[in-house]
């Protein structure tokens, strides 16, 4: 994602946020297998899920296989395979700063009209020479309607020694994770510093680390926590499902984020390839995916009824307080940032 805050907030009116969760890797296939398929790297649970229900039939009936895991062994995938001459994935999704720091290695397809026809339906502001932008999302403050007298304004909530215990985070989640922490401590969305001295202030109140956003919705049903950061539609979603809970942008500000797809240049089937991502942008596909999962589409010529658009919308005041990554900034401090959160944050948790 790049940094125009003025014009995201614009587009931020009809969108809202994303899910994810970690799977197994997918079995080994024969090679002529994988000619013929189209192989998709990305993470499992709901997201691939939806992927397969929505995305598959529009991709002009081919065979799609995923490749699921977290997003770290995607890209280092990518990376180990650049040299090779066929690679193992033919479509990689990743978020915008994971995705941003891949293409510097040069490992990625030049997009455009011409083989991806739906670009041209875009947003202008999320499109890049390398990817698509498939989906839109932001990081909310999240918590238990029962828990609270009133919603929590901050999230130096997590800091309340009466909440000792009750915060929790998705391991998945780290960099917005710590970036979300840094505006509750005076940062931006240029470094993680700010975040990682917060994390190490919150650490002292003995938060939950869970493996996924699934997870995360456990402990919030069974009560083992009281409050997290997480996308606005995973929030949606779990109001859907019954449980207790709101969800605010905080007085400090929000993580927006934006999740791509791109093709690497080794890759088997790169026909189809293209086609995928161009289902990816489909318009009714996209009206779907907001539908079932509470984030807006990133094409300009979807028809969204006025009552979804209002569901997954922020408000004027909202607006103001989402964030956008700085991309070109934070890629070369990521790994930095992993080290800290799985050594020192999430060690012992």
């Amino acid at each position: 994602m790049h940094s125009s805050s003025l014009n995201r907030r614009t587009f931020l009116k009809t969108a809202s946020g994303l899910l994810l969760a970690p799977a197994m890797p997918m079995i080994a296939r024969d090679v002529s297998a994988q000619e013929a398929s189209v192989v998709v790297g990305t993470w499992g649970g709901d997201y691939q899920n939806l992927l397969q229900k929505i995305v598959n039939p529009l991709a002009g009936g081919a065979n799609v296989v995923f490749d699921t895991g977290n997003a770290v062994a995607r890209a280092t995938k990518v990376r180990a395979e650049k040299n090779a001459r066929r690679g193992t994935m033919d479509v990689v999704l990743l978020q915008d700063v994971d995705m941003y720091d891949l293409s510097r290695a040069e490992v990625f397809e030049t997009l455009t009209a011409k083989e991806v026809p739906n670009i041209v339906n875009t947003i202008e502001l999320f499109r890049t020479p390398y990817s698509i932008p498939h989906i839109f999302s932001a990081m909310v403050l999240v918590y238990n309607t029962e828990k609270f007298k009133t919603p929590p304004e901050s999230f130096t909530a997590a800091l309340d020694p009466a909440l000792r215990g009750r915060t929790g985070f998705s391991d998945i989640l780290f960099v917005a994770n710590t970036l979300f922490a840094g505006l509750a401590n005076g940062g931006n969305m240029s470094s993680f510093d700010p975040g990682m001295r917060f994390l190490g202030e919150i650490k002292k109140n003995d938060p939950k680390i869970f493996p996924s956003n699934e997870a995360v919705a456990a402990a919030l049903k069974s009560g083992e926590i009281w409050m997290t950061c997480m996308w606005k539609a995973r929030a949606l979603q779990w109001q859907d499902a019954g449980l207790p809970l709101g969800f605010v942008v905080p007085r400090e500000g929000a993580v927006a984020v934006t999740f791509e797809g791109a093709v690497p240049r080794n890759s088997r089937n790169k026909s189809g390839a293209q086609k995928y991502l161009n289902a990816m942008l489909d318009p009714k596909g996209q009206v779907e995916f907001a539908r079932a999962m509470g984030y807006a589409p990133t094409v300009q010529n979807a028809d969204m009824p006025a009552d979804l658009k209002a569901r997954v919308s922020f408000t004027e005041a909202e607006l103001q307080r989402v964030k956008p990554y700085d991309s070109k900034s934070l890629a070369d401090l990521k790994n930095g940032c992993l080290e800290y959160w799985n050594k020192s944050f999430k060690a012992g948790a």
